[in-house]
């Protein structure tokens, strides 16, 4: 009686509802500019009274739709000095926008609420896909697209997808790619979705869809009734599937998961005894082996030795990724003769490294000029390989340019000497 309508759109008008002689859609009422709820949420169509909708309608009668030019109009733009008035039907074809919380304001076209988008995110109106529908979507902040402030990046919806999961989510309404739920349903709302259980309060929370279907979690209450041992013994005709409820035929099933079975004779199933399938009774030797093994460990009563333990190995493990990345880090340049190769032995619990060169590194006959005198490094000791002494050394060298052609090199790091002879 509002909009002239026959069509039931939930998604679009509300559901349809009679008071008496009105038949009225709910959004029609809702969002209609001068419609009161003088009455409780139980009295007449949620809080509005018979009286208060004929008088709306009777208002209605002398107002013109912008749009269609017909009588009837009840919803006004609440732009600023917009005087625009129209059916909803009208306004939705012509762009209009609704909010369905507190005062349930409406816009036209040109006054609707536009979309606040992160400059990074609008990509010259380039279409990318809807993750609910996966149809494509534009990448602009259009009245048929909504961006997920939540998740940003490529979030873009049809505005359409949106509501239909809104209504069949109820409650459970979140976003669906980061499952964000304050800052993904206040932004929706702001934005003309309508949540069911924004305005049915505590009365009607909507349930959803998927919890609304006759015996939807029946498989639920099902009990396993089939017997998975290798070799079945049961002679009855359907065997695996055969079951009494006590004696050599009765199903046994697993103690831990509940998703397998046995038959009692055919797994030699004592009064009382407790049955594993394969898979849980592997896990189950596997934890015991494990326990068994830090049982035995050395402790001092208070549980320091196995602590010591772990802390050894989460250290050994760390000092591993730490070499792993080193030469992952190495890998991308080319081997040079100059760079050491570190070889460690992993097999017992101290590692031992060897660091040595694949060739001398060959210094080269350079001619140099006017260069300034040069210092090498003051080596205060040495440690031998072969003979596993140590000596101390407290002499300086100089060399000139004058002197010498030769190109100094200077190492960087350990210098592992492997000769004990003095004079070199």
């Amino acid at each position: 009686m509002f909009c002239g309508q026959k069509e039931i759109s939930e998604k679009l008008y509300g559901l349809l509802y009679q008071l008496n002689d009105v038949i009225v859609h709910y959004f029609c009422i809702l969002l209609s500019s001068r419609a009161v709820q003088n009455g409780a949420d139980k009295e007449g169509i949620w809080g509005f009274l018979l009286k208060d909708i004929k008088a709306e309608l009777t208002r209605g009668s002398r107002e013109t739709c912008v749009y269609c030019k017909k009588k009837g109009a009840t919803i006004s733009c609440c732009g600023s000095k917009c005087r625009r008035v129209f059916h909803l039907p009208c306004g939705l074809k012509n762009g209009s926008m609704h909010q369905y919380y507190q005062s349930f304001k409406s816009f036209c076209q040109q006054h609707r609420v536009t979309q606040v988008v992160d400059l990074s995110e609008l990509q010259n109106t380039a279409s990318v896909q809807c993750a609910i529908c996966k149809d494509d979507v534009t990448a602009a902040p259009l009245h048929n697209s909504i961006w997920a402030p939540c998740c940003k990046r490529n979030a873009w919806f049809h505005r359409g997808c949106i509501q239909d999961l809104a209504l069949s989510a109820g409650y459970f309404f979140k976003c669906p790619l980061c499952n964000n739920v304050e800052n993904f349903k206040c932004r929706m709302l702001t934005l003309g979705i309508y949540i069911p259980s924004s305005y049915l309060k505590k009365l009607n929370h909507r349930d959803a869809s998927w919890e609304t279907v006759p015996n939807a979690f029946a498989e639920l209450l099902e009990r396993h009734s089939m017997c998975n041992a290798e070799t079945c013994l049961c002679p009855h005709q359907d065997k695996r599937k055969y079951q009494h409820e006590s004696g050599s035929w009765e199903i046994i099933l697993c103690h831990t998961c509940g998703s397998n079975g046995t038959h009692r004779l055919c797994s030699s199933l004592k009064c009382d005894q407790e049955w594993y399938c394969i898979a849980c009774q592997t896990v189950a030797d596997n934890t015991a082996r494990a326990k068994k093994k830090l049982l035995e460990l050395p402790d001092d009563g208070n549980g320091s030795g196995i602590s010591v333990m772990i802390e050894e190995r989460l250290s050994h493990n760390r000092e591993v990724q730490r070499r792993n990345i080193e030469l992952m880090r190495n890998a991308a340049r080319p081997l040079s003769v100059d760079d050491p190769i570190v070889i460690s032995d992993d097999s017992n619990d101290s590692s031992i490294q060897c660091v040595t060169y694949i060739d001398p590194p060959k210094i080269p006959h350079i001619q140099v000029i006017q260069t300034p005198q040069i210092r090498l490094p003051v080596i205060s000791g040495y440690s031998s390989i072969s003979t596993d002494s140590t000596r101390n050394l407290d002499r300086r060298f100089a060399l000139s340019a004058n002197e010498s052609k030769s190109l100094t090199y200077i190492f960087q790091g350990s210098i592992d000497l492997t000769s004990d002879d003095d004079d070199n």
